[in-house]
């Protein structure tokens, strides 16, 4: 492979001097990364970015590509678990809940790049945001968060108590809370992260929509 500007700047040089370099050769994270990379540049052509995405949607990739913000690679299980983390993220989004938007991007590209247990931090860390922006006089955990709610009569005891477990597993986790070293010898895997992923961003977003419908 040629150094970038060694080569002549045409689009079918281009493509077919760095194709194997970047379709073949490369891992599918890694190429995940140059999409994108490509999609969230400002020239980039909302026609690419669509046409990516319906080439993931026919191929029926355990992926989705959600483009309520910036363009965003997204782990799923179903389509229909994929469709419902986008309106999650999109709910949080129109919220100006934007902490807790970055998290789940974030969350989202750490599977991308094998990183389970950073996920992970990143979907918790999603829940903390919007936790802690409902109840900003509660400590900056949680926990504390999540009781004050309850107080309020905004979340059943029951599933605060079921998602206060989920919390605890995320703290006493060897490798999430605390990073291991070596992160492959996590126990954490990408079936742990993804469905953290989905979890929290419908957490997230219901904590949000139950305040405003009780503010309402």
């Amino acid at each position: 492979m040629r150094p970038v500007d060694e080569v002549t700047y045409s689009r079918s040089v281009f493509w077919s001097t760095y194709k194997q370099g970047i379709l073949y050769d490369l891992e599918f994270n890694r190429v995940f990364d140059v999409l994108q990379i490509i999609m969230r540049h400002p020239e980039c052509p909302s026609e690419f970015t669509a046409a990516v995405k319906g080439i993931f949607e026919n191929c029926q990739l355990a992926y989705c590509i959600d483009t309520n913000g910036p363009p965003t690679i997204l782990p799923m299980s179903t389509r229909q678990e994929g469709e419902a983390l986008g309106k999650a993220i999109r709910t949080l989004r129109e919220a100006g809940l934007e902490g807790a938007e970055t998290h789940l991007r974030k969350g989202a590209e750490l599977i991308n790049q094998g990183d389970w247990s950073g996920s992970i931090r990143e979907s918790i860390h999603s829940v903390e945001s919007v936790a802690r922006r409902l109840t900003p006089d509660s400590a900056k955990t949680l926990e504390p968060a999540l009781r004050s709610l309850q107080e309020r009569h905004l979340i059943h005891p029951a599933l605060r108590e079921a998602f206060s477990r989920l919390y605890g597993y995320t703290s006493d986790e060897e490798g999430i809370r605390h990073p291991l070293i070596n992160s492959s010898d996590s126990p954490s895997g990408r079936d742990e992260a993804v469905f953290m992923l989905g979890a929290c961003a419908s957490f997230a977003s219901y904590l949000w929509r139950v305040t405003q419908e009780s503010d309402g």
